[in-house]
């Protein structure tokens, strides 16, 4: 992470939480009456079983929610109307199960302390589900979070079960199994990893839950990963022409110098030499071989740096007899070896300059830097990555 996104966001939660205890109570938003005890190997191999399963679920559910946004995109009505039909198909839910309507925040604390019976979880899981998806895929405002929340813990819970029905020696509790269904349908979903965990154990104080929530995690993680290009968040900027990262790589501008990248495609010249000496000696060259003369002093000291072309091109009788730094426009700005490539491209854009030269330290000449030196840059990164 970079200092200046973890910063801030480390600040806004720390912030957020003092607000929460100052407003309200120190007390977890999902409270568990019971403490969740460390899980044996066998528990643990069990909920990471778990993250797999609903990790295939959350793909699902992501898909069905955009496919039934495409199917609202078909229906030959004004789309001014999608949003009462999704909001009538919620509300005919509702009024078969009310559970399903509003935030469900008191849904997911009766799933995780086991308030409920295993036929209500799995009504709430289908019909919250199912209202969810409409509600979203009509158009109508709406989040993500709680109602993936809701259908991750009861997707867990009725894991749990099962687990224990068939393994009642494996240790699995229904409230840790709805904790870990709770995150991992967030992580396969967002594919927000830390936050799904850290989220899960801010919400409900139960710390002994991490190493189980990281196992569960990755699996849900790793298998929305393989099945789903976009991720519920990405999906539809994806589909207006934004593309996302999957994933963050190094900053290859800012991990290259210009050392490294940099061309020679330049040839030294002593400051006192004329202009017709320079036509003359270089006279058949190729600007393809090289673009630019350095200009340097007694010392091979760095003194500018002059395109060929206008050396070249240059015709006025009374100028070309004087020396080249004389003539021309002399660029003196320049690069140090130990300058990053990014650093080297801020000042070729800022200057408008089509190239630098690179100087070493005491001020000689070491090479050029140009767009060549960017392509170089990435040329190296894909050889390391090649090699790894």
């Amino acid at each position: 992470f970079s200092p200046r996104a973890i910063i801030p966001v480390a600040l806004a939660c720390v912030t957020g939480a003092a607000g929460h205890h100052f407003l309200f109570d120190a007390a977890p938003v999902f409270a568990i009456r019971s403490f969740i005890d460390v899980p044996s190997n066998t528990a643990l191999f069990m909920y990471s079983c778990m993250g797999l399963i609903v990790g295939i679920v959350s793909v699902g559910v992501t898909r069905i929610v955009y496919i039934v946004e495409d199917l609202f995109d078909k229906l030959p009505i004004h789309w001014m109307w999608w949003p009462a039909i999704g909001g009538l198909f919620v509300g005919l839910i509702g009024f078969f199960a009310p559970r399903t309507l509003g935030v469900g925040y008191n849904n997911i604390t009766d799933v995780l302390n086991g308030d409920i019976t295993l036929k209500f979880i799995a009504i709430l899981c289908i019909l919250k589900f199912c209202s969810w998806a409409v509600a979203l895929g009509s158009g109508t405002s709406g989040g993500t979070l709680a109602p993936l929340l809701t259908i991750g813990s009861a997707a867990g819970a009725l894991l749990g079960f099962v687990v224990m029905h068939f393994f009642p020696n494996a240790g699995v509790t229904i409230t840790l199994s709805a904790l870990v269904g709770m995150a991992t349908m967030f992580t396969g979903a967002s594919r927000a990893f830390l936050t799904s965990i850290a989220f899960a154990l801010e919400t409900t104080g139960q710390f002994n839950g991490l190493v189980p929530l990281l196992a569960a995690c990755t699996g849900a993680y790793f298998v929305s990963y393989l099945l789903m290009e976009n991720t519920i968040m990405t999906e539809k900027i994806s589909r207006r022409g934004v593309q996302t990262p999957v994933a963050y790589g190094p900053d290859i501008l800012g991990s290259y110098t210009a050392r490294q990248v940099m061309t020679n495609d330049a040839v030294i010249v002593k400051m006192d030499m004329t202009i017709q000496s320079l036509q003359s000696q270089y006279q058949n060259a190729r600007e393809n071989l090289f673009h630019y003369f350095i200009i340097v002093d007694a010392d091979n000291q760095f003194h500018g740096s002059i395109k060929v072309s206008d050396v070249l091109q240059a015709d006025d009788p009374n100028k070309i007899s004087m020396p080249v730094k004389k003539v021309v426009g002399v660029n003196r700005q320049f690069l140090d070896v130990n300058d990053t490539v990014r650093f080297a491209m801020e000042r070729m854009i800022a200057g408008k300059l089509e190239s630098l030269p690179v100087l070493w330290p005491d001020k000689t000449f070491a090479g050029m830097f140009s767009q060549e030196a960017v392509f170089n840059a990435h040329k190296l990164q894909m050889q390391m990555e090649k090699n790894d």
